[in-house]
C-alpha cells in the first residue's frame, strides 16, 4: 500500500495531535499505508506517560518519556507505522529511527551515537541532540522524533527536559557554530527516512484539511 508524506510548516501541536490519532486509527484498520509527519511546531510543552509533575501549561500525551519543547528551527517527524506488518517491535523502530538521524548528522560532521531507556534518543558526546517518544496504538506507532537544528536552547531552560538539565541539550547549530538551511535539512532527511524505511512508493501531502 502506498505510504503518505505529510510536510508541514509551523503547525498548531493540538491539531497535529489529533491527526496523528486519526492516521494511528487508520493504519490499524489497514485503510492507509505507513504515514509520516514532518515539520515544525509553534513553542509548545508537551509530556509523556512517565512525566508525573505539573502540568500546567504543558499538553500530556501517550508518549513515552517526560517532558520536552517543541518549536521553530526543530525537524520533528511522527511515525504511523504498523509494526506487524514490518515484523517488529518498538525496540526495532527505535533503532530505526536512531539511525536516520545519525545518518543525516553524519552529512555535516557531526559524530553522534544511540542511548537507550532513560537516555533514549540521539547524542552527541554527553549533549542530547535529538529525543525520541513514541506510543503503540494497536498494531501501530505514533509520536516520534525531534532533532534540533537552530533550536533556541534557551527554550528549554524552563524544564527538566527528558528528566535531565537543560543544559544537556544541544543542537546542529550550537555544534557547527552557524545556523543551517533547515529547508535543505528537511529536504535530506526525507531522503534518508524513505530509504531506511523502505518506501518506494508514496506521496507528498502539504495539507491536513482534505486527509481528515
Amino acid at each position: 500500500m502506498e505510504s503518505s508524506v505529510y510536510i508541514f510548516d509551523g503547525m498548531d501541536y493540538m491539531k497535529v495531535l489529533n491527526f496523528q490519532r486519526h492516521l494511528n486509527e487508520l493504519r490499524n484498520n489497514d485503510k492507509i499505508g505507513d504515514s509520516f509527519i514532518i515539520l515544525e511546531h509553534d513553542d509548545v510543552y508537551t509530556s509523556g506517560v512517565h512525566y508525573k509533575g505539573n502540568t500546567k501549561g504543558i499538553i500530556k500525551t501517550e508518549r513515552g518519556g517526560y517532558l520536552t519543547y517543541h518549536g521553530p528551527g526543530q525537524l520533528v517527524t511522527y511515525f504511523i507505522v504498523n509494526l506487524k506488518e514490518r515484523k517488529m517491535n518498538a525496540m526495532d523502530i527505535i533503532i530505526k529511527i536512531q539511525n536516520t538521524i545519525m545518518e543525516l548528522l553524519e552529512k555535516y560532521g557531526i559524530e553522534a551515537h544511540a542511548e537507550f531507556n532513560e537516555k533514549t534518543g540521539v547524542w552527541v558526546g554527553n549533549k542530547k541532540i535529538c529525543s525520541i517518544g513514541l506510543a503503540i496504538k494497536g498494531f501501530s506507532t505514533l509520536h516520534g522524533m525531534a532533532l534540533n537544528v537552530n533550536t533556541d536552547l534557551n527554550k528549554f531552560l524552563k524544564i527538566n527536559p527528558c528528566n535531565f538539565n537543560p543544559d544537556i541539550m544541544t543542537s546542529m547549530e550550537n555544534i557547527l557554530g552557524n545556523r543551517l538551511n533547515y529547508g535543505k535539512i528537511k529536504g535530506e532527511y526525507l531522503k534518508i527516512l524513505l530509504k531506511d524505511f523502505n518506501i518506494e512508493k508514496y506521496s507528498i501531502i502539504k495539507s491536513i484539511e482534505n486527509n481528515y
